[in-house]
């Protein structure tokens, strides 16, 4: 089957295009965070810049949505690609003039992402269409397998691209969008845009894409679900180099090793996922071992400042483990099954209510870490959080959400 997909020639050029894009967010994603620490010295603007990373999905993209769903989605992700490199591009010649201040990399990453508010429900919303019904399963995972792999090689590389310099990686990832921009100008497919939302006005539209949560409680539990699993991978991400440079006085090659591990065990989980779905139900790939992983994962990491270097670098190694491989289940149980909730009429609305809503609580969340960074430790904001990811776990199992769940996959499996 991956040998036909290669030979449709627009999801080549589209597949192609979001690995590109991927790999230039890994190297972003070690770039910008450390850059934004050694530069300003200051763990609470990391958060905060963390925050400003986050806001746009929470109030954009739901609201975007309605207005990708009336344009060619193409033209919106050649558009949003190209702004976006704009952007980048205008940042590195700030940095390289020693013209910024801290307050511009809250700006330059809230104006990004607020472009990308665009450009991920248009580019969810135009995967079906470059493929027939035969092909989508395949095209789909292929399409996740092929991202995880660049994001594994864009993070080593980004890597060591910061230890080089940061501008330099910088640079590779504002190469990126114009690349992506590039490949998906090369699709040639004549888009039909549906002429009732065409018809109806904005605010209908809108409000279609937020009633469709009542309609559909499948896809309410995928909303809880990522609103939950987002509110504590927002902790760590929002320390993360604060944590690492100040905290255990390593370098920026354990966020690179941490981001390789992660994304190796949820390219194994990936794989492995067609044999797991038939074995393991779908309340437990959902929630008991996403939640229980992440459980773990911040006790364990409250306790690392008190290792000696060896013993630091192992259980470091294990615990990312853990966490890819619960997170690498979770996304793969939701990027697999998305599509197949969600009605077409809807994609490029669920996706922008599903992104909003997941994301919500993590610019809140950073922003009260800020705070709560000038009266506890890091080490101690962790331990908290475990304990909160033990409290969800008890929340799920005694709200009956994973039922709903299973029960979705044995109608599915009975049609």
């Amino acid at each position: 089957m991956y040998r036909l997909l290669w030979k449709n020639r627009n999801y080549r050029s589209l597949l192609l295009a979001n690995v590109v894009n991927r790999f230039g967010d890994s190297i972003d994603a070690i770039a910008f965070t450390w850059l934004t620490y050694t530069f300003t010295q200051s763990a609470a603007l990391s958060a905060i810049v963390y925050a400003a990373n986050m806001l746009p999905t929470v109030i954009f993209q739901p609201l975007a949505a309605p207005i990708v769903d009336k344009l060619k989605k193409r033209k919106v992700m050649i558009y949003a690609d190209l702004a976006r490199g704009v952007c980048l591009m205008l940042f590195i010649v700030l940095l390289q003039l020693d013209l910024l201040a801290s307050w511009m990399f809250v700006v330059f990453t809230f104006v990004v992402n607020s472009i990308e508010s665009f450009r991920v429900p248009a580019g969810v919303a135009f995967l079906p269409s470059v493929l027939s019904k035969e092909e989508q399963d395949a095209g789909i995972n292929l399409n996740q397998l092929s991202s995880q792999v660049c994001t594994l090689a864009g993070t080593a590389i980004g890597g060591a691209a910061v230890a080089v310099s940061p501008v330099f990686a910088m640079m590779i990832d504002c190469a990126t969008f114009f690349i992506s921009a590039f490949l998906i100008a090369l699709i040639r497919l004549r888009e039909v845009i549906d002429q009732t939302l065409a018809a109806n006005n904005y605010w209908r539209n809108l409000k279609d894409g937020f009633q469709y949560l009542g309609k559909n409680h499948t896809f309410l539990i995928f909303i809880t679900g990522a609103f939950l699993c987002n509110s504590l991978n927002a902790v760590f991400s929002s320390l993360a180099a604060a944590f690492i440079s100040g905290t255990l006085h390593a370098t920026a090659d354990y966020l690179s090793i941490a981001n390789i591990i992660i994304t190796v065990s949820s390219l194994v989980m990936m794989l492995l996922y067609p044999k797991l779905s038939v074995k393991l139900k779908p309340s437990i790939m959902f929630s008991w071992i996403p939640f229980s992983g992440l459980a773990i994962f911040y006790l364990s990491l409250s306790v690392l400042p008190y290792l000696n270097e060896r013993a630091l670098f192992i259980a470091w190694i294990v615990l990312f483990l853990v966490l890819g491989i619960s997170s690498g289940m979770l996304g793969a149980f939701v990027n697999v099954m998305f599509v197949k909730v969600v009605e077409p009429a809807y994609l490029s609305r669920a996706a922008g209510v599903f992104n909003s809503v997941g994301t919500i609580i993590m610019p809140i969340l950073s922003v009260l870490i800020a705070a709560l960074l000038q009266l506890i430790e890091i080490p101690t904001i962790f331990f908290i959080t475990g304990v909160f990811a033990v409290m969800m776990i008890l929340i799920f199992a005694i709200s009956g959400a994973g039922k709903v769940l299973d029960a979705f996959d044995e109608k599915r499996g009975k049609a």
